[in-house]
């Protein structure tokens, strides 16, 4: 028998009951299995990306080279040619002349990545060519797996019952929304930018606003507990893992409460995309435990199971949504991440730009500060140059400790994080998410310090 509550609710759904708790709990528990059960000691998501990347094979390369052209020749073919109602000119609708000129310059170095010739220092292993190599199959299988499979948690009502129980504990400590767990979990099982891209679409559909998606892109798109792994294991450490990666979720989650108090993100605007304000009262509806709101957590719950599309359509939506989106991010990853990756490499910059980091670092009694500060800045580049740099060296193991422990709580790196922050959609200003790179990577330094004095 239904009970009251829910025949009430049954005349505001658009569907029967029973349609929509099934939705709710189908949907909510195959996320839950496919983010979080392990299956021969891997998560559901990992193998399905894997198995996608692994099915494309060398094709993968070759998708990459192409989607920078296919993006020119759209965005040329969407501005100059196409009416106003159109797909393409939909899809093309927010780039400006910037993304025009991204598109162009990925252009030429996919040419050249793909002929072998041209300017070297661009399209080499150590620059482009590392990104089409190392970063960006991945980017181009996760993105639409993830958008396949994220609606099981976004769509059929899981994130109202975790936003209504953890509001009480996020709202007070990090200022954002109970469901922002959500995007920090997806992110550990799944990858950053997993995690980015749930909460840009968040943020789209108005459930954050825009310093709350700014706070949760920039603090909570945790890497992924196997690439942490990847990272501690290539320096030595990996008998460390279990330990280094407690003290790496802690730490990094006091710096992300610390980080939401300050500028840059401070001064970013409680305003939803629709250009609504965000109340006091929307901020301090749902701050006490009881057990109305986890009714109202349900029923919202089931209110938005009932709006959904259902499985397939949502899924399947998702999966192509993914694709579009990779075809936007690839060709900024290729261009802006293929250059600093070559001025890192061909010259001074950043070795310059790190000398600041050595006496902070001397400071805390870290061994090798030189070294370290040079491994440590490289990170804002991308999350495993820090570990190429001193996994090799000849320094003591608390050095190695010091810059991978760093190195994961950066949580912001050009190639992988920063950029897909922004280009989707998520209003932050490529200046502030490196001013929020080096206060974060300072802020860490003492408490690394901590722990590294504690094991060492």
């Amino acid at each position: 028998m239904i009970p009251k509550k829910s025949r009430e609710l049954q005349l505001e759904l658009k569907s029967s009951y029973n349609r929509a708790l099934f939705l709710f709990l189908f949907g909510s528990l195959s996320g839950i299995v496919i983010f979080f059960v392990k299956i021969n000691g891997k998560f559901p998501f990992e193998i399905m990306y894997k198995a996608l990347l692994s099915g494309l094979g060398g094709a993968a390369r070759y998708i990459i080279l192409i989607y920078p052209i296919l993006m020119l020749a759209g965005f040329i073919y969407a501005k100059k040619y196409s009416d106003e109602s159109s797909r393409i000119y939909q899809f093309f609708k927010e780039d400006k002349k910037f993304h025009g000129i991204v598109y162009a310059l990925s252009s030429v170095l996919a040419i050249m990545i793909y002929l072998q010739a041209g300017i070297s220092m661009l399209y080499g292993d150590k620059a482009a060519g590392f990104m089409v190599t190392e970063i960006l199959p991945y980017t181009i299988t996760i993105i639409p797996v993830g958008g396949a499979v994220l609606p099981l948690l976004a769509s059929f009502g899981l994130l109202d019952v975790i936003g209504g129980v953890l509001e009480p504990i996020m709202r007070p400590a990090f200022k954002v929304p109970g469901k922002s767990a959500l995007d920090t979990i997806a992110s550990v099982v799944g990858a950053a930018v997993v995690g980015i891209f749930l909460t840009a679409s968040l943020y789209k559909e108005k459930h954050y606003t825009t310093k709350e998606a700014l706070s949760i892109a920039t603090g909570f798109s945790l890497n992924s507990v196997g690439y942490c792994a990847f990272c501690v294991g290539y320096v030595g450490l990996i008998d460390k893992f279990n330990i280094m990666f407690l003290m790496y979720l802690v730490i990094t989650y006091l710096i992300s409460a610390i980080m939401v108090r300050l500028y840059p993100i401070r001064k970013y605007p409680d305003v939803y995309v629709d250009g609504s304000i965000q109340t006091d009262e929307m901020r301090t509806e749902n701050v006490s435990f009881n057990v109305a709101q986890i009714k109202k957590g349900y029923y919202n719950a089931i209110r938005k199971a009932d709006s959904s599309e259902g499985l397939a359509k949502e899924v399947s939506r998702g999966f192509v949504k993914g694709i579009g989106v990779s075809m936007q991010v690839v060709p900024m990853m290729l261009a802006i991440g293929g250059v600093f990756l070559a001025i890192n490499e061909f010259t001074p910059v950043f070795e310059i730009l790190s000398k600041p980091f050595i006496p902070i670092i001397s400071l805390l009694g870290v061994p090798e500060p030189v070294i370290a500060a040079q491994a440590i800045f490289v990170g804002g580049l991308d999350l495993f140059l820090p570990s190429a740099v001193i996994g090799p060296a000849l320094v003591p193991d608390a050095t190695k400790f010091f810059v991978v422990m760093i190195s994961l709580m950066q949580v912001l790196y050009i190639t992988e994080t920063m950029l897909p922050i922004i280009f989707f959609g998520i209003p932050a200003k490529f200046k502030d998410l490196l001013i929020i790179w080096f206060m974060r990577t300072v802020i860490a330094m003492p408490f690394v310090a901590a722990c590294m004095h504690l094991v060492y």
